[in-house]
C-alpha cells in the first residue's frame, strides 16, 4: 500500500482499517491526521455521507473555511438523500463566518426551489433565518454608517477617487440614508462630474421621485429620476449610437473606438445631453477623434477640419481628459 494505483478498487478490510484510523483521529481531535486518511479514501472513490460529514468536519475545525464551503457546494449538488442536513450544516457554517447575505441567499433559495423542507430541518433553518435576518440588517445597518461617514468625509477632503468607490459601492443596496447627501453633492460644484452620473442611476434605480437639483460645467438642471432616462436609454445617446452603427460594417475596430468615445462622452455630461441639432456634430468629432489613429502622418495633416468641427473636437477632448482623469487613479 505504499504506492497507490487510482484505479485499483480498495479491499474492504482496508477500507474499513482507513476508515477506522479516520475516525479514531478525529475523536482524538487530530483533524490534520485524519483529514489525511479520508482523503485516502477519496482517491479510491470510496465515500459516503458518514465520510463526507467526517471530512467537513476536519476542514471547519482546521479553519480551512474556504475549502469547507467548496466542499459543502459539491454535496449540495448531489441532491441526494442528505440534502437537507448539508444545507443546514452550510448555513450553519456561513453563519458562524458572519456571512449573512450568503446565510439569507441559500436559505431563501431553498424555500423556494424545494416544494416541502422536512422537519426537523424545516424549523432549523426558519430559526437560523430570523436570527441571520435580524444580524443582517445590524451589519448592514454598520456598514452603511461607516460608508455615510466615510463618503462624507472624502467630500470635506475633496477626494474624487475615494468618492468615486464609496458611491459604486452602493449599487444594489438601500440608499434611503444616503438621499440627503446625495442631493447636496449633486448641487456642489466642488463634485466630480462622474461620481454625480453614478448618483443619478443609484436614484434611478431606487425610483427617487423627487426633483433634484444638478449642476455641471457650470450649467445647472432639474430632473426626476424616477421619469428621467437612463443615460444609455436616452433618446440622444440611442439616436448617435445608431448613427455610429452605420460604420460598424465597415469598420468594426472604428466603431468599437468611437462607441467607447460616445459613452464616456456621455457619462461625463449626462444629464446635460445635446439636441438634435448638434447631435451630428457630436458623431462627427467622435468618428474623426477615433479614425486618428488610423491615420497616417501624411493624412492627417490633409485630412480637413471646419471650424465647427473643431471646436466640437476640443469639446469632445476635454470630456475626455475628465473622464481618464478619474478613471486612471
Amino acid at each position: 500500500m505504499e504506492t497507490h494505483d487510482k484505479k485499483i478498487v480498495l479491499f474492504p478490510r482496508w477500507k474499513d482499517e482507513i476508515e477506522g484510523k479516520a475516525f479514531q483521529f478525529i475523536r482524538e481531535k487530530k483533524f490534520n491526521e485524519a483529514l489525511e486518511n479520508l482523503n485516502l479514501l477519496l482517491e479510491y472513490q470510496e465515500t459516503n455521507q458518514e465520510v463526507d460529514i467526517a471530512r467537513l468536519t476536519c476542514l471547519i475545525e482546521l479553519g480551512r473555511q474556504h475549502e469547507a464551503e467548496v466542499l459543502c457546494e459539491e454535496l449540495l449538488a448531489k441532491k441526494d438523500d442528505y440534502y437537507f442536513a448539508y444545507v443546514h450544516i452550510y448555513a450553519t457554517l456561513l453563519f458562524q463566518a458572519n456571512k449573512y447575505q450568503d446565510v439569507s441567499f441559500l436559505i431563501d433559495e431553498v424555500f423556494e426551489e424545494e416544494q416541502t423542507v422536512p422537519e426537523p430541518y424545516s424549523s432549523q433553518l426558519n430559526t437560523l433565518y430570523q436570527l441571520n435576518e435580524s444580524l443582517l440588517k445590524e451589519q448592514t445597518d454598520k456598514q452603511i454608517s461607516a460608508t455615510l461617514s466615510k463618503l462624507k468625509d472624502a467630500i470635506q477632503k475633496q477626494d474624487d477617487v475615494l468618492q468615486w468607490h464609496l458611491v459604486n459601492h452602493l449599487h444594489h443596496s438601500d440608499i434611503s440614508s444616503f438621499l440627503a447627501l446625495f442631493k447636496d453633492m449633486l448641487k456642489n460644484n466642488a463634485i466630480n462630474p462622474m461620481v454625480k452620473t453614478v448618483i443619478i442611476g443609484l436614484l434611478q434605480a431606487n425610483m427617487c421621485n423627487d426633483e433634484v437639483t444638478i449642476c455641471k460645467f457650470s450649467q445647472t438642471t432639474y430632473i426626476n429620476p424616477n421619469t428621467f432616462p437612463y443615460m444609455t436609454d436616452h433618446p440622444i445617446y440611442k439616436k448617435i449610437k445608431k448613427e455610429l452603427e452605420e460604420i460598424e460594417q465597415k469598420n468594426p475596430s472604428l466603431y468599437e473606438l468611437a462607441d467607447q468615445m460616445l459613452y464616456r462622452y456621455f457619462f461625463v455630461v449626462y444629464p446635460f445631453v445635446l439636441n438634435d441639432k448638434n447631435m451630428l456634430h457630436i458623431k462627427d468629432a467622435i468618428i474623426y477623434l477615433s479614425s486618428v489613429s488610423f491615420m497616417d502622418e501624411k493624412t492627417l495633416q490633409d485630412e480637413y477640419v471646419s471650424e465647427t468641427l473643431s471646436l466640437y473636437i476640443e469639446d469632445l477632448l476635454y470630456y475626455e481628459k475628465v473622464y481618464f482623469s478619474l478613471m486612471k487613479k
